[in-house]
C-alpha cells in the first residue's frame, strides 16, 4: 500500500478549527486498488460541546454534519456513498475536498503539494470516485499497519467515511 502524506491550512467549520494531515493511498481489492484519501486530525480536536459526553472529534463531527457516514468496523470497513461531496486533484498537486455545506470558494479542505502514489490519479479518474476517510488515524508517524489503524478508528467511532465523486485535473 502506498502512503503519501501532505498537509494544508487548518479548516474552519463554525467554532471548530482543526489541523489536518492529508494522505493519498490505495486499498487493494480483488478488482484492483481503490484510491483513498485520508483527512487526519492528529491533535484529536474535540468537537465543541462534547464536554462530559462521549468524546467526538471536531473533524468527524463536521464530516457527519456534511453528510458523510460513520465508518463501521465490520469484518470489512463499511463505506457509504456520499454523492454530495467531491474531491479533485489539480495539475500542481493540490488536493481539494468539497462538502455540500461549503460556502462558495471555500472548500472543506485544500492541501497543496500532496504527492500521489503511482497510478493513483489515473485510477481515481477511471473509476470516477475515491474513498474518503476522515478522523484520527495517525498518518504522520503512525505505528502499525495502515488498514489496522483505519479499523481501530472505526471501532472507536472516530472515522467518518464516504465514497466520493472524483474530478481529475482539467
Amino acid at each position: 500500500m502506498n502512503e503519501t502524506p501532505g498537509g494544508g491550512p487548518p479548516p474552519r467549520r463554525g467554532a471548530e478549527v482543526f489541523r489536518l494531515d492529508v494522505m493519498l493511498s490505495a486499498l487493494p481489492t480483488p478488482n484492483g486498488a481503490v484510491p483513498l484519501a485520508l483527512l487526519d486530525d492528529p491533535d484529536r480536536t474535540p468537537a465543541p460541546g462534547s464536554h462530559g459526553r462521549e468524546p467526538t472529534g471536531a473533524l468527524v463531527a463536521a464530516c457527519l454534519r456534511g453528510g458523510l457516514g460513520l465508518a463501521t468496523d465490520a469484518p470489512d470497513l463499511h463505506v457509504p456513498m456520499a454523492p454530495e461531496w467531491s474531491a479533485s486533484l489539480d495539475r500542481e498537486g493540490a488536493f481539494t475536498v468539497r462538502s455540500p455545506l461549503d460556502p462558495p470558494g471555500r472548500p472543506f479542505c485544500r492541501a497543496e503539494g500532496v504527492g500521489t502514489p503511482p497510478g493513483w490519479a489515473e485510477r481515481a479518474a477511471m473509476l470516477g470516485y475515491i474513498m474518503l476517510f476522515a478522523g484520527t488515524v495517525g498518518v504522520a508517524g503512525g505505528l502499525g499497519d495502515f488498514e489496522d489503524r483505519l479499523r481501530g478508528a472505526a471501532a472507536e467511532g472516530m472515522l467518518a467515511a464516504g465514497v466520493v465523486p472524483f474530478r481529475p485535473a482539467s
